[in-house]
Order: structure tokens, then sequence, then C-alpha cells
């Protein structure tokens, strides 16, 4: 059981070069009862245990045809209107948090409980638009506000590791699917879907409750003890941090860099979602064995997993910027090597392709959000962060929505080409990262009044 956290704590409030004010102290385990290692690892969990939404899905849609007897587009539904609403869902968690209206322990707990009961209804519910509601809008609300949540949550508790608070969530999300790919490709029959999902239901709300009972968030500007912002300031990096916090409306007011960030990451979250929605159907269409399939799926995710955890690494050397641009073009070049391979291309080439895919695709979400914390500034980063994260909406209604419409509309010796040409989108992704700019702050004058005289201008009438 946690310790009870003392009342009364020592704090000192400093500022850095370039005016940031930090609060030091008190510890984690003094404010929470518990390490902050602890608090990490416990929102982990949570993320991990609802990742399997999304990157399981893909997998899941050749026995949902099956088991209901749906079109591909019908069981792709679902998914679309969940991967549009937790990318909607982004500010959400902090709107909340700011208002004092719900923490992320409650939050967290709630989205775990969300997924659980739209894995039941997928498995259950032979209705499209029953699994639409529960999958689509309460699976989709629920991951979102455990994602969101435990990357707020993480980001305020550690302000000194800039690869844990931009990362790991992000990371987990994508690993915590990784074991149940191989069993839903090979291993679920249409028989076994709804206690399998049922049984998968309890151990996401189970993990989800775990994960999130009782987490605080940090207190504002909130440094751990032991450790010296302003010498973390002053640490050289490959970019130069902001060059002020700035504002909602000073960051849209500052020229492209808000709105191309955006861009980036609904092109980057469209490639991504159709590879994820359409690429298990395609390769059983194309006649790969379902263990071609199963390991290129699983390649994919892990992938994807483990770029968000070392994008931030790299590009502490590399710079965010050229990082993102070079990871966009080669996510763009597999693609179009994966569509050529897809048909009767070795196994061991379609799972190093899928391999950078998930990469370059997955890397994109903590790219960004160092981006715009270097952009904006790190004191309101969160809300801007959380804003940009929500262009994945847009990412999801065109990537799951063109899926949809490729493996319904489309003949099938085609698939593979419209595959190749979602390589344009991270492409142009690619152009966008390496034109970003930081903005320079900006600063109003009020205007100074003056007094009518008739001589300078005409009396009103």
């Amino acid at each position: 059981m946690p310790q009870e956290p003392t009342r009364h704590h020592t704090t000192t409030d400093v500022r850095d070069w370039r005016g940031r004010r930090y609060t030091v102290g008190p510890t984690a385990r003094e404010l929470t009862g518990l390490p902050r290692s602890a608090l990490l690892v416990r929102a982990l969990v949570a993320v991990a245990a609802v990742g399997v939404l999304q990157f399981g899905y893909g997998a899941a849609v050749p026995v949902l045809v099956e088991a209901h007897g749906w079109s591909p587009a019908q069981a792709l539904a679902p998914f679309l209107v969940w991967a549009l609403v937790q990318g909607s869902l982004a500010p959400a968690p902090h709107w909340l948090r700011t208002r004092g209206l719900l923490g992320p322990g409650p939050v967290v707990c709630a989205g775990a409980l969300l997924c659980g009961a739209a894995l039941f209804t997928l498995g259950h519910s032979a209705s499209p638009v029953a699994a639409v509601l529960g999958y689509g809008v309460l699976g989709g609300a629920g991951a979102g506000l455990v994602y969101h949540s435990c990357a707020d949550l993480v980001g305020g508790w550690f302000p000194d590791r800039h690869t844990v608070r931009l990362g790991v969530v992000g990371g987990a999300f994508a690993l915590g699917a990784v074991p149940l790919l191989p069993a839903v490709v090979l291993g679920l029959s249409p028989d076994a879907l709804p206690p399998a999902s049922t049984a998968l239901a309890a151990v996401v709300a189970a993990l989800g409750l775990a994960g999130g009972a009782g987490q605080r968030e940090a207190p504002e500007r909130w440094w751990p003890p032991g450790n010296d912002p302003c010498a973390t300031a002053l640490r050289r990096r490959a970019d130069p941090p902001a060059a002020g916090d700035f504002s909602m409306g000073q960051a849209w007011a500052s020229g492209r860099s808000l709105p191309a960030l955006h861009a980036v990451v609904a092109l980057s979250g469209t490639s991504a979602l159709f590879a994820l929605a359409a690429l298990p159907t395609l390769l059983l269409g194309l006649g790969r064995p379902p263990s071609d399939v199963a390991a290129v799926i699983t390649a994919l995710a892990l992938a994807s997993g483990l770029g968000r955890l070392a994008a931030s690494t790299a590009a502490e050397r590399t710079g965010r910027r050229r990082t993102l641009a070079l990871l966009m073009a080669a996510t763009a070049l597999a693609l179009v090597a994966l569509a050529a391979a897809a048909p009767a291309g070795p196994v061991q080439l379609l799972v190093l392709l899928a391999l950078v895919v998930g990469a370059g695709t997955g890397s994109c979400y903590p790219l960004t959000r160092a981006i715009t914390e270097g952009h904006f500034g790190s004191q309101r980063a969160p809300g801007l962060q959380s804003l940009v994260h929500g262009s994945k909406a847009v990412g999801g209604l065109l990537g799951v929505g063109g899926a949809m419409a490729v493996l319904s509309l489309a003949p099938a010796g085609t698939h593979a080409g419209f595959l190749a040409a979602a390589g344009v989108l991270p492409a142009v992704a690619a152009l966008l990262a390496a034109r970003l700019r930081r903005p320079l702050p900006i600063r109003t004058i009020p205007r100074q009044t003056r007094v009518w005289t008739a001589a300078a201008r005409r009396a009103p009438m």
C-alpha cells in the first residue's frame, strides 16, 4: 500500500536563463506515497492494455467478416469511428484537468472500463450499428482518455527526462498488442471470438483500473529535487530551446509551424492506419499464408513501439526536424517497396519493410510532440501537443476510410497499387517536416490612445 503523503513540504522556486519558472520539490513519494518509477509503470500498464484496440483490430478483421457475416467495409466501420473519436479526444484530459473537473486517475479508470465494454460488444454483437456504437464510440473515447491522460501524467512527473516524457507512453501503446497479434492471426477462429473477446475485455479493464486507480498529477511547474533545472536548460542539444512560451493564440499567429505540424501528423496517421487496417486482408487476398501475415503485422506493431521509444533519443543528437523528415521519407519508400513485394516477395523482406513502416509512422508522434515543445515552449506545451496529436483523427478518417473503400470497391488485383499510392502521404509529410522553422515570439505593442482634434481628422457625424 502507498504510504500516506505528508502535508507540509519544502519547495524552491527558481528561474532559468530564459525566465522560465520551476518549483523544485518535494519528491513524488512525498506527494503521492509512491516513487516516480512506480507511477510510470502503472501508467504504462494502463496504456499497453488499451493499445490492443488499435494495433490488434486489423488482424481481427478477417475473423470478424467470417464470424458475423460482415463485408470488409462493415468490419472496418467500427475501427473508423474508433480512430476518429480517439484522436478527437486528445485535448479532453488536459481540458478536464485544468478546469478541476477530473484528475488523471478517475479518467484512466473510466477509459479502461469503456475499452472493456467495447471489446465485449465487438465479440458478442453481430449488428454493425451496435459494433460502431460500442467499439467505435465507447472504445474510441476510452482509449483516447487513457492514452492522453497517461501521456500528460508522465509528462508532468518526468520534466527532466526528455525521452521518457515524450516517447515511452506511445511505445507502450504499440508494444502492448505485440504478444497477442500472432494468436489473433493464427489461432482465433469465428467460434472462439465471443469467449476470447470476453477474456480480453476483462484483462484490459483490470489492467487499466490497476494502472489508473489513485494516480495524481504533478503540481504545476514541478521539478524533482536533486536535479538542477537551470543546468538542464543549459545542456547542449541539437535543437535550441523555444524562444518563449507561446499561448494558443500566439502559436496559431506565429506562422506556418503549427499548421504544418497538424498536416504531418494527419498524413503520417493516414498511412499508418491504412496499413494497419488493410494489410492483413490484403496479404491474405494475395494468397500469403497466415504465418506470413502474422509475422508482418507483428513486425509493424513492434517497430511502431520501438520507434516511438528510440526517436526522441536519436533526435537529441541529429535534430528533431531532420530526424522526422528522414523517417517520413524512409516510410514512403518502404510502403512502395512493400506493395511491390507483397504478391510474391520473401517473407523476410516483407518483415523488414514492415519494420521500416512501423518505425517511421510510430516515431512521428513523439517527434511532433518534441517539435511542438521546442517551437512553442514547455510551460504551455501539453495543450498544444494534445491539439497537434488530435490531427490523428483526420488520419483515422482518411486512412481507415480509404481501406474500407479499397477493400470493398477496388478489384483484388489493384489493392497493392493503393498501398504503394499511400506512400505519397509520408513523402509529403517529409517535405513539410524539412521546411519546419522555429517561430519567433509574438510581442504586441499596446496602441497608444490619441486625443481627437479637428486638425487631425474630421469630427464623427
